[in-house]
């Protein structure tokens, strides 16, 4: 760990330029080799738990996302996965039958692609009304108005939603420009549809509807972005939530500009700000409700309270006070995991192929990332983490960040200014 003021402003001036230092950690699977272990991630019987449940099918493959996909496969083979993916669920809560749920994110992909929807949605209502929940449990789903505008295959899947239990539905818009949607096989809705859904979504029951925007995209220009902030002008969610566009993940040659980037970031920050939207500065999200953080229950408390989470499908990721594990499908063929053959010879499940059993420094780190959404993180949660000597082992570190105006404290939050948020990855990395 560097202490010395002097080696931390020599290493803040070398990795400013790196933009492998953002919001994921480990920078490479392979720092954590030393960890891995066998067996499964133990968690924390005695405090709560989230479940994020990975659907990692789209009916059409967007060039600027990250996450474990592929096209809607056939009837039978959405079959196999859900019935693999309930069977993990169900040994799971068998297994951890006294903990609590503070939270439930459905995601992909594009869940809302499944032809299989309306009876995911039951089986997800019949086994919600079989659990016990913390008192601010809310749970969210994502979605896509490609798939829910016209619900093609009249199966009402809105509806199905809202008789599931779900008062938070997310969906991507990344931009409303189709100079920019194009390019990344993005189909643009327009702004009279995306209202008019939104409007019966509400009709329904579904409060809170959050926009995904994005910024640094290729071709992406600041007049984009005030078009963006007219089309959320005239729709009025309850909630935004806006990404930098990443492309150490991705096999692309195109490299977003870090001045470009944190100037969009201000676009989006000031021109949300100017519709009524709350949101600290280097914070991605956004709320018209003052009190609300503009996040599910699950991202909340994994944001800002380092809580452990459960993963469930191909690919998804856990975390506890032990480590950090991964279902298996991280770098394989999603056609060969869903195959009936494969499923019944590894027991119909989709269990952790990765487990790391992490020190308490390591499981830091991948808190005060995973909190980099939110321009800063709990100095409390930090405590917790990491123990009493949080303070002098970091004090370096803390005072470096405020004394170079890139960091304040404010409460129990360190809070990126400004300044230290048009190099939030490399300001937070100082602590690893």
């Amino acid at each position: 760990m560097t202490t010395s003021y002097t080696d931390l402003q020599h290493l803040f001036e070398q990795r400013k330029k790196n933009p492998l230092f953002n919001t994921s950690y480990p920078l490479s699977p392979d720092d954590w080799a030393k960890y891995s272990t066998p067996g499964t991630l133990p968690f924390d019987s005695s405090g709560p738990i989230a479940f994020y449940i990975h659907i990692p099918f789209c009916s059409q493959i967007c060039s600027f996302c990250e996450y474990t996909k592929m096209r809607v496969p056939s009837r039978d083979l959405q079959i196999n996965y859900l019935n693999a993916l309930g069977n993990q669920i169900e040994r799971f809560i068998e297994q951890h039958p006294e903990m609590k749920i503070y939270g439930f994110d459905i995601g992909g992909g594009t869940p809302t692609s499944l032809d299989l929807f309306p009876g995911f949605m039951m089986w997800i209502r019949e086994f919600l009304e079989s659990q016990t929940f913390t008192f601010n449990f809310e749970p969210s789903i994502e979605g896509s108005f490609d798939t829910l505008v016209d619900d093609y295959l009249g199966q009402h899947k809105s509806f199905y939603i809202a008789k599931a239990g779900f008062k938070r539905l997310s969906l991507g818009v990344q931009s409303t420009s189709n100079t920019v949607l194009t390019p990344l096989h993005r189909n643009n809705i327009s702004a009279a549809k995306m209202g008019k859904a939104i409007d019966e979504w509400h009709r329904l029951g579904i409060s809170k509807i959050n926009l995904d925007l994005m910024y640094g995209l290729p071709g992406q220009t600041l007049e984009n972005i005030k078009k963006d902030i007219d089309i959320i002008r005239e729709l009025n969610p309850e909630q935004v939530t806006v990404y930098e566009f990443r492309t150490n993940q991705l096999k692309t040659k195109y490299k977003p500009d870090s001045d470009i980037c944190f100037n969009q970031y201000c676009e989006l920050f000031d021109g949300l700000s100017r519709l009524g939207y709350f949101g600290e500065f280097g914070r991605n999200t956004f709320s018209r409700d003052r009190y609300d953080l503009g996040l599910s229950s699950y991202l909340r408390h994994r944001m800002f309270d380092g809580w452990q989470y459960k993963g469930f499908g191909i690919s998804a990721q856990s975390m506890s006070p032990f480590g950090v594990s991964y279902n298996i499908g991280k770098n394989e063929a999603i056609e060969k995991l869903i195959d009936q053959n494969w499923l019944i010879k590894n027991g119909s499940t989709y269990e952790a192929s990765t487990y790391y059993q992490l020190p308490r420094h390591e499981i830091l780190n991948k808190f005060i990332a995973i909190s980099g959404y939110s321009g800063g993180f709990s100095l409390a949660a930090a405590k917790n983490i990491f123990g009493n000597e949080f303070d002098t082992r970091y004090s370096t570190v803390i005072r470096f960040l405020r004394n170079e105006n890139l960091a304040t404290i404010k409460g129990d939050r360190l809070q990126l200014t400004e300044t230290g948020f048009r190099h939030y990855g490399t300001a937070l990395s100082l602590f690893y």
